[in-house]
């Protein structure tokens, strides 16, 4: 009887079955077949797109990677995540967790980069680049937009992890904290990775990135406008500044958070002058600006319903 596997690739999915399916395809191709299993987490209680395709995948004698599918009725991101990581914890084998979104595929490289950097640095979180791959060209101001642009940066360790949407846990990161792993309090916003992250490092785990652990991620055209771009800006701006607020709670934390705010929000706005110069990037320095707002708005306390299952 072969081993149980060690590592696990977890996938939250929701109503993505054609790019759920390029996924798993392109997984068989750039990680080892012997000790990796597959978590495919469908968020949609309704028509579970996601579990059809992943269960295809579990039928088919030529498929090479275990597949354990996984219902999660409940909606929302926090729901999804917290599912999964339960049932990675709950098999005694599993020592590494892979997290990667239904709308990206790894890059040749991606496991092994992720594992190498974990073994070079002794990091127990490790995370990686995110390459837009544009369904269409774009012009040139949306290429070249931050929202678009993967981080820069060396391998080795870092301070702080921003996403789990290309990330790699060992299982003593994982059994650090006590569940529930992601705040439910940003089930609907987003935010919960940000949240876990901040408390992981605060927690005393250590980080990892993954230069060459490469994940490519669908950008399709309704995404290539600037109302989505200021939009997903503002959106930036409000889950980090939620995060924030949770850690620095009391009248004296958000007084502090608000001054800073205010601050940044003087110095982007007198930076919109840059709009005018040539060669600017317009696209960001208005998105830099809208991100200020989503940070005020945050700091209201109203609460902003931006994710309705697992994206």
């Amino acid at each position: 009887m072969p081993a149980a596997p060690t590592i696990w690739i977890a996938i939250p999915t929701f109503r993505r079955p054609g790019q759920l399916r390029h996924l798993l395809e392109s997984l068989t191709a750039v990680v080892p077949h012997d000790d990796v299993q597959l978590l495919v987490a469908d968020n949609d209680p309704v028509g579970q797109e996601g579990a059809l395709v992943a269960h295809e995948m579990q039928d088919d004698p030529d498929y090479p990677l275990p597949i354990h599918i996984l219902h999660v009725p409940e909606p929302g991101l926090c729901s999804v995540r917290n599912a999964i990581v339960a049932t990675a914890l709950a098999a005694p084998a599993m020592q590494y967790l892979a997290m990667i979104d239904d709308d990206e595929w790894p890059q040749p490289g991606w496991l092994d980069a992720l594992l190498a950097v974990r073994e070079m640095c002794g990091a127990d979180v490790v995370g990686g680049p995110v390459d837009a791959h544009f369904l269409r060209p774009p012009p040139h101001w949306a290429r070249e937009a931050l929202v678009f642009r993967a981080e820069d940066r060396p391998s080795g360790a870092t301070d702080m992890l921003w996403a789990s949407n290309n990330l790699l846990l060992s299982r003593a990161a994982l059994e650090r904290l006590p569940a529930p792993w992601f705040d439910p309090r940003f089930n609907c916003s987003g935010g919960e990775d940000l949240d876990y992250l901040t408390r992981l490092r605060d927690a005393g785990i250590g980080f990892g990135w993954a230069a060459d652990a490469r994940v490519s991620e669908w950008v399709p055209p309704e995404r290539v406008r600037l109302g989505w771009i200021l939009s997903r800006m503002w959106r930036i701006g409000f889950t980090e500044t939620l995060t924030r607020r949770k850690h620095r709670p009391g009248i004296v934390g958000t007084l502090t958070l608000f001054g800073r705010t205010l601050a940044v929000f003087a110095m982007r706005t007198a930076g919109l002058l840059a709009l005018l110069l040539p060669g600017a990037r317009r696209v960001d320095i208005a998105g830099q600006w809208i991100k200020c707002w989503g940070r005020l708005y945050a700091l209201t306390g109203r609460g902003s319903r931006a994710y309705y299952g697992a994206e």
